[in-house]
Parts: structure tokens; C-alpha cells; sequence
């Protein structure tokens, strides 16, 4: 509670004093992380998988500060299983293709320092924001090429609010070597490559696992095994950034 606090107080801060800085040398930021996350403490406990995906970042950097303030959404991935099911009690003879995905989407607000670009730009950063923990379960043709999709649902959720720290650094790959760019360009100015790490801390929720579902015990009923902790994750993230 109180790092919450501290992270939400600095966002306001710093976004008070961007508003007194001059315009000038602003930055854009946009990113795209392959990200592997590793459940913590009580999360590992009950969930000992890694989980993989994707995030998106934008981020904007205010005037000759060192201050970025962003949003980013990402998705990962828990695991899954797949089986072959009747696809009623009163048709046993056509049988589809049973997937169930255990999902987690998360979104956060970053504060992040970071100097202005350079060829290496080493950065610690701050986030405060949600987990979305979901099982989706997909039907599909059974043995179809291409696993065409018929139904689709959100069987289980739950949400846990998160927040931590991170740090990183961005290599410089291309750089516009354009001595002067008109405002309203909207071409890179620069690319770079970004490696970085974080540790999430999060609230405690509940959710599902590969092997939760028992649909064979009870026919005609689904049981859950629904785990339940806090929701602590360590990122390890590769990236590109775009800056405009």
C-alpha cells in the first residue's frame, strides 16, 4: 500500500512540473516487448509456470527533463490444454476440438527516468496499474487444417490491482541523421533495441491453472479448482523501441 502510494504521488508530481517545463526537445515513444514472466513467492507456489506475451508501451517524454510518463496494455499466457469432447450429451457421435487458455492481460501507468537520447540509455522506471487474470475456453472443427473457431468464452476472471519497479537500457540502432525536422513529421527519429526487468507486485486474486477444469468426474457439470494468492511476477523483457 504504501509503494502504491509513493509510485501514484510521484505521477502526479512529475506530471505538475512537466506542465511548468518548456516545450521544447519533446519526445514520443513507442514499444513493442516480447515478455517471459515468472510467478513469485505465493504466486509460485501455487503457479509454477512461465508465462509468455507481448506488451505495448507509449510514452512521452517532457521537454529537457529526464521525465517519461506512459500507458502500456500486455498479454501473456499461462498455459493451456486441449481435448476432444462430445459436443452434447444428446449427440456423442460429433465431437469438436476443447481448448482452455489461462490468460492474464495488464495494464499500467509508468513513470520513468530516463536521459535524452544517446547511444545507450539506461532507465529506472515505476508502475502502478491491474492484472486480469481470465480462462478462455475455445471450440474448434476437430481435426480441421485450419482449426476454424465456432464458440468462444470467458469462463473465469478475476481482477488484482499491481504495482513495482523496473529498470533497463535501450541500444541505439538507427538514428535520422536529418540535421533539422519539420513539426508535424512523424518519421522515426530513431530505433533502438531494449532489455529490461521488473518486479510486479500484486494483489491477491483468484484464478485458473492447466488441469482446473474437471469435466469428467460429474458428466454434464464442470468443476473448477480455483487457486488463489497474490499475484507477485518478475518480467524479463526484449523489445523494440521507435522514437518520433
Amino acid at each position: 500500500m504504501k509503494m502504491r502510494t509513493v509510485l501514484i504521488s510521484g505521477l502526479i508530481l512529475a506530471f505538475s512540473f512537466a506542465l511548468s517545463t518548456k516545450t521544447e526537445a519533446q519526445e514520443l515513444q513507442v514499444a513493442i516487448d516480447f515478455d517471459l514472466a515468472a510467478p513469485q513467492g505465493e504466486f509460485s507456489d501455487q503457479l509454477d509456470k512461465l508465462g509468455w506475451g507481448l506488451n505495448l508501451m507509449g510514452g512521452y517524454r517532457f521537454g529537457q527533463t529526464p521525465i517519461m510518463l506512459g500507458l502500456e496494455f500486455g498479454f501473456m499466457n499461462f498455459g493451456r490444454d486441449v481435448r476432444d469432447a462430445p459436443l452434447s450429451t444428446t449427440i456423442p457421435d460429433l465431437r469438436v476440438e476443447v481448448e482452455n487458455s489461462y490468460n492474464l492481460v495488464h495494464g499500467d501507468i509508468l513513470l520513468r527516468m530516463i536521459p535524452p537520447p544517446t547511444a545507450i540509455r539506461p532507465y529506472v522506471e515505476g508502475l502502478v496499474g491491474f492484472n486480469y487474470f481470465y480462462t478462455e475456453t475455445v471450440i474448434r472443427d476437430r481435426g480441421s487444417f485450419s482449426g476454424e473457431e465456432r464458440l468462444r468464452d470467458t469462463n473465469f476472471e478475476d481482477t488484482a490491482l499491481s504495482y513495482g519497479l523496473g529498470a533497463g537500457v535501450h541500444f541505439r540502432l538507427y538514428q535520422d541523421r536529418a540535421m533539422e525536422r519539420d513539426s508535424e513529421d512523424v518519421t522515426p527519429s530513431s530505433v533502438y533495441l531494449s532489455l529490461s526487468s521488473r518486479y510486479m507486485f500484486g494483489r491477491e486474486a483468484e484464478y485458473l491453472q492447466e488441469g482446473s477444469i474437471d469435466v469428467v468426474s460429474r458428466p454434464g457439470e464442470v468443476l473448477y479448482d480455483v487457486s488463489r494468492s497474490k499475484t507477485d511476477l518478475l518480467y524479463f523483457k526484449l523489445g523494440l523501441v521507435i522514437n518520433f
